[in-house]
C-alpha cells in the first residue's frame, strides 16, 4: 500500500488527517473506531471521522512517497489498483535521455512502472507545530 498525504497519532494509532474549515478530523475506515467517537460521514458510511483538536494530537507529519529509477529520483503520483501500474513525476530534464518519460505538466516528466519492479521510500515532514518536538527528540537523543 502506498501511503501519501497527511496522517496523525492518536491513542497510538495512525489515521488520516483530514481538515475543514480550519477544523481538523481524524478519519478511519475501521468499524471499530465507532467506540471511540468516531462517527460516520453523511455521504460514505464506509469512511468514519472524528473532529480533534491539534493538541489532542500524538503526532502530525505529511507522507511524500518516492522512489529511485536509474540512479532518478521520482515522486509517486499515484498507482492504478486494476493494472498494478505506479505513475512517477520528476522535474529532472536529464531523465528524458536515460528513461522513456513523457512530458507531464510545466516542466515534468512522468512514468508509469509495475509496483513489483520498484522499491517505494517516503519522506515524513512534521506538520501542525510538531516541527519543534522532533527538534527537541533529535536534539535529546544527541545528549
Amino acid at each position: 500500500m502506498i501511503k501519501k498525504g497527511r496522517f496523525a497519532l492518536s491513542d497510538s494509532k495512525e489515521y488520516e488527517l483530514a481538515s475543514y474549515q480550519g477544523q481538523y478530523y481524524l478519519k478511519s475506515k475501521d468499524p471499530r473506531d465507532l467506540t471511540n467517537g468516531f462517527i460516520k460521514m453523511r455521504n460514505d458510511e464506509n469512511i468514519l471521522i472524528k473532529k480533534i483538536a491539534v493538541d489532542e494530537l500524538e503526532d502530525a507529519y505529511e507522507i511524500f512517497p518516492y522512489t529511485m529509477v536509474k540512479g532518478h529520483r521520482f515522486a509517486v503520483e499515484g498507482y492504478s489498483n486494476s493494472t498494478g501500474m505506479v505513475s512517477l513525476v520528476t522535474n529532472n530534464p536529464f531523465v528524458k535521455d536515460k528513461l522513456p518519460v513523457r512530458p507531464y505538466g510545466k516542466s515534468e516528466y512522468i512514468i508509469e512502472i509495475p509496483y513489483t519492479a520498484i522499491e517505494i521510500k517516503d519522506d515524513r515532514m512534521p506538520i501542525l507545530g510538531f516541527e519543534n518536538d522532533l527538534y527537541e527528540r533529535i536534539r535529546s537523543s544527541s545528549l
